[in-house]
Order: C-alpha cells, then structure tokens, then sequence
C-alpha cells in the first residue's frame, strides 16, 4: 500500500470536518450560541465540574459523567461560547469519517472508499436527528465507528477464527466509555457479546470464551475507575448510582411491562426509520447488501454478530419508551453501509484503481466535497442561526449584561430546562435543582419543590423563568417570588422556526 497518499486523505477528512461543521452544528464559532437545553446543561454541568463542583451530588443532570467531563474540557477553551464544544464536535466528525473511509476501503478501491465518507455527513448531519448539535449520541458516535471498523476488519482478514485479547481489551475500554455518556446506547456491544456468547457456547469454545469475559471487564475497568475514583474521593458515589442509574431508570423510563416494550421499541423505531427517507434508503440497503448476499461476510456467524450488533443497539436506544427524534442520530452510522453497497455498484465505471492516486484523484475528490458540502444544506439549516444573519441580541445576552453588573451574581434557571443563561453569563450554579429536568412532578416533585424552596428563601440573587410567549405575565404564578423578586425586564425568543419563549428575568430586593 502507498502511505503518503493515504495520509494525505487523512489531512483531507481533518480539514473537511473542520469546515462542514462550521456550517452545520449551533455550537459553531459562526452562529451565536447554541439555543437547545440539553447541550447547555452538558457545558453547565462541565462548567461546575471545572470549578470544584460534583455531578449528581451538587448538580442534578440525568447523563453521564464522562459526557460532562468533555464539556469541562470545552468550558477551559471557551467560559462563555460554544468554541471547545465545536472543536469537540469536529474532532468527533473527524474520528467518524476516517473510520468511514478505512471501513469502506476493505471493500473498495481508492476513489470510492474516499467519495463516501464524503456524503456520510449528508446522513449524520441530517437536522431531523442532529437537531442543533452536541447530544450525547453525537459524541458517541466515534466509539461505535470503531466497533464497526475492527469487527469487520476481522471478519475481512480472519474470518471465523477467535477474536484477539486486545480486541476485548478495546472493546471492554469502548463499551466503558459510551456508558459513561449514556448508558442506554451501549446496546452495540450488548448484541455483539449476546452473539459471541451463543456462538461460543454451541461451540463448546471455552477458552475463547473466558479470554473474552477477562480482556473485556479489564477494558471496562480501565475506563471506568477513573470515575469511580473521582465520586469516591468527592463522596458521591451514592449521588452517581441513584441519579444515573436508578433515577434514569425507574423516573426516568416509561413503568411499562417488557412485551409492551418490545412492540412499543419497534413502533417507535420504525416511526423514525419512516421520517426520513434518504437515511431509510441507505439502512435499508445496507443491511440486506450485508446480511442476504456473501459479497462482505463470508459465514453466517459474522451475519448474525453484524445484525446482533445493529438490532440490540435499537432496542437499547428505545427500550425505555421515549421517542425523541434525535434518539436516531447513533443509529445513522449503520446508513454507511448502504453507501458501500452503491460504491461496489458504481466502482467499475469510475475506473480507478486500488493504489492509483494522483492529482486528477485529489481533484475529483475536491469537488465531490463540494458537491456534498452544498447538498447538506438541504437537511441542515443551522446556519440561519449565524451571527451575519441574527442582528438582534438573544435574551441570553441582554441578561447576561445585566446580571455581569453585580460583582459575583447567582441565578436559577426556573421551572425548564437549561436556556443557556449560565452560560451566556458566565455563572456557575450555587443550587443542585439548577434546572427543572423534563419530569412530571407526581414522579419526582422534590425537582420543583427544591427550586421553589431556593426563592423562597431567596438563595440566588436572580432567577430567569421562561413562558410560552402567549401567556401575560401578569398571570405568573411562582410561589413566593414577589417575596423577594421583582422583574427586572423579559424578552421573546424564537427557538428553531415554530417554537417562541418569553423569558423573564427576576433580580432579588436587597
């Protein structure tokens, strides 16, 4: 194999990824903030942990640690933006495309091995599941890339013969990572060892099977004491096991029994697969290219642990019973698939061969990064958030100044989820309840009654309340605030291109 060229293609999908999510995510430098909740409450939850303070134990947020522990990272590069999320998310498309284009080149030649992670963005930047940027199926997507690239790089070489101890060995590390984001999207490797478990036992494969359970819990352990170690020495392992587990698990989920499960888990995804027809398309032929004809596997045991692998990640995605649109995005990867399949179609009339790269190849290749740079502008608006074409100041700018006037001030961000005033002024919560999290109150009240409790006893000094834009605010009705608050000045805001907030911002009375 030439080195340099490959290299060179390397250099090339940096670049690329760098560029295209200038455009296509809200945490970009080119668009003013990032408006959704939940990347806010990742970089407040970052932030706080940059500055002493404990997930879970003083601050209440429902994903994982390690999700947050990046976002710390983000907030070091940038106190009041989303610049170290956008670098975060570039590295992570990054990370996605190379694995693409080394995933693709055990099937194909060159050319067409570098023209599909090319339009993959079209797939994973789709907006009705990227939404605007920085969810933690995003940032979970690299670790799934790299399970699909060393199994199938082992099936191409090795066939059917047993994994190595450092495939378990990356894998148990993997796994560990993803459900320290968010534990329900490591049914990927749930699938992959439910089929290796069956596989080895029908072949009585003991030793294999042993090797396995070791190198894979040493891996999970390598990426998990880290944090075990963090919450023991802040004394809050107690606050990570009842809030990400059993908080997501018993509040958080739907209390539906395991067959309604099971039929309401393919409903939902079947929905979702039906909302988007281009990543249907791609998924759809992917899976039958893979699994029906003998063209990328070469027995039915790789078959069975691809689609071990693919079906399991679905479940574990949609088991709880939500169906929020982006759940989808980390299933986007297996689209990839799909475009290998048509690469194998078209490869002949491209007439390229595997080692021939020149100048004519980087040039094509160029312009078919154009090409897919322009078409992912018809599934991504993002960019209509850019700060040439929102003039106006957002709410979260007009209170920041006015809350960056007092020396050290405090705020909550009442009865919602995180709107990005934390941020935007660059404060650091000084109450667990810094958000209401998206929960009924008959299932978890102590949420709001905490928050009702801090301005009762007016323990921060301002407190933003966001109202759907209809409702005057005369008609406000928060408990005790006219105790110790009164409204300073509110303002509306447009969130994508149907949904407008009024947000009132309240300041203590001295």
């Amino acid at each position: 194999m030439i080195r340099k060229p490959f290299e060179k293609s390397y250099l090339f999908f940096f670049i690329y990824s760098f560029f295209i999510m200038l455009f296509f995510t809200q945490s970009s430098p080119l668009v003013v903030t990032n408006e959704w909740v939940d990347a806010n409450a990742f970089l407040t939850v970052g932030k706080g942990m940059a500055n002493g303070l404990v997930p879970y134990k003083d601050l209440f947020e429902q994903k994982g640690p390690l999700l947050y522990g990046l976002h710390a990272l983000a907030y070091f590069i940038s106190h009041t933006t989303f610049l170290g999320v956008y670098i975060l998310e570039a590295i992570a498309m990054f990370i996605n495309l190379l694995l693409a284009f080394k995933i693709s080149r055990l099937y194909l030649n060159w050319m067409p091995a570098m023209v599909i992670p090319l339009f993959l963005p079209l797939f994973l930047l789709n907006e009705r599941v990227f939404g605007f940027g920085d969810s933690a199926e995003e940032l979970s997507m690299p670790f799934l890339f790299t399970l699909l690239y060393f199994l199938l790089k082992h099936f191409k070489y090795h066939g059917d013969s047993p994994f190595k101890w450092s495939f378990y060995l990356l894998n148990g590390f993997l796994v560990g990572c993803v459900l320290w984001i968010k534990y329900t999207l490591v049914g990927a490797w749930i699938g992959f060892y439910l089929a290796i478990l069956i596989i080895f036992i029908g072949k009585r494969a003991w030793r294999p099977l042993g090797s396995a359970i070791v190198f894979t819990f040493l891996g999970l352990l390598i990426s998990s004491i880290p944090w075990l170690i963090y919450f023991a020495a802040h004394h809050a392992l107690k606050d990570l096991f009842d809030v990400y587990f059993k908080f997501n698990l018993v509040t958080y989920s739907s209390q539906i029994s395991l067959p309604v499960k099971l039929v309401n888990t393919a409903i939902i995804f079947g929905r979702a697969l039906n909302g988007i027809l281009e990543i249907k398309v791609m998924f759809i032929i992917g899976m039958l290219d893979f699994m029906f004809t003998w063209k990328y596997l070469q027995n039915k045991h790789e078959k069975y642990i691809l689609f071990s692998t693919a079906v399991f990640l679905i479940f574990g995605v949609y088991f709880g019973g939500r169906d929020y649109i982006y759940y989808y995005l980390i299933i986007t990867p297996f689209s990839l698939f799909g475009l290998i399949s048509l690469g194998r179609l078209f490869q002949h009339s491209l007439k390229t061969q595997a080692e021939t790269v020149n100048e004519r190849n980087w040039f094509t290749a160029a312009v078919i990064a154009l090409t897919a740079f322009v078409l992912c502008f018809g599934y991504n608006t993002n960019i209509r958030f850019s700060r040439l074409l929102y003039k106006d100041p957002l709410p979260q700018q007009t209170f920041a100044r006015i809350m960056n006037q007092e020396p050290h001030p405090t705020m909550l961000n009442y009865g919602a989820l995180d709107g990005g005033f934390y941020l935007a002024a660059n404060i650091v919560p000084n109450v667990r309840y810094f958000e209401s999290q998206n929960i009924d109150y008959k299932l978890y009240p102590e949420n709001m009654d905490e928050q009702n409790r801090y301005i009762k006893e007016g323990k921060v000094q301002f407190v933003v309340v966001r109202l759907l834009s209809p409702m005057p605010i005369e008609k406000v009705n928060i408990p005790h605030i006219s105790d110790h608050y009164r409204l300073v000045t509110y303002q509306d805001q447009r969130l994508g291109s149907t949904t407008v907030y009024r947000y009132l911002l309240y300041k203590k009375v001295k």
